[in-house]
């Protein structure tokens, strides 16, 4: 068994373990977090338009935002068939989301791949999850680099 495995913790657990940042100094509730991460958003459309070689990393960044309802669905529909106080069920969380409860299995699916495949890629490495996003990061602006050059040049000209 690695670092994040115990014999008695479910999957969501383990995942928990690899992404979890540090305690905050100051708790903030889920409504404010979530209308800093639209404020966020915004600026990095604004910024965007204003250098194009960005494109990418928003792709990335939408990318990785997909996983976050799968990975939520899975989590909880794991949790909620331990002690249905620990999460919301695959049910809910499709009402909530206004889809099929074939959907949701679907996306439970999904989230358990992506759960799991995060946790082998951190295997005992700390930090794992911010090593992976800065090569997400790094990837993309690579590729933003070579593809903009011929505006690059206009922009310097």
């Amino acid at each position: 068994m690695g670092r994040h495995e115990a014999p008695d913790q479910t999957l969501s657990d383990r995942f928990l373990a690899v992404i979890r940042p540090r305690e905050p100094k100051h708790k903030i509730d889920g409504s404010e977090y979530v209308e800093m991460m639209w404020r966020m958003v915004r600026a990095l459309e604004a910024r965007t338009i204003e250098d194009p070689e960005l494109l990418t990393q928003a792709v990335a960044l939408a990318q990785r935002l997909s996983e976050v309802a799968n990975v939520a669905i899975a989590a909880n529909a794991e949790r909620f068939a331990i002690d249905a106080r620990r999460g919301a069920s695959m049910a809910e969380c499709a009402r909530i989301l206004g889809i099929s409860k074939q959907s949701a299995s679907e996306r439970r699916a999904a989230g358990n791949r992506i759960m799991e495949a995060r946790i082998e890629a951190a295997g005992a490495v700390k930090f794992s999850e911010a090593k992976r996003e800065r090569e997400a990061i790094e990837r993309a602006a690579e590729h933003a680099v070579v593809s903009l050059t011929d505006w690059r040049q206009r922009r310097s000209a």
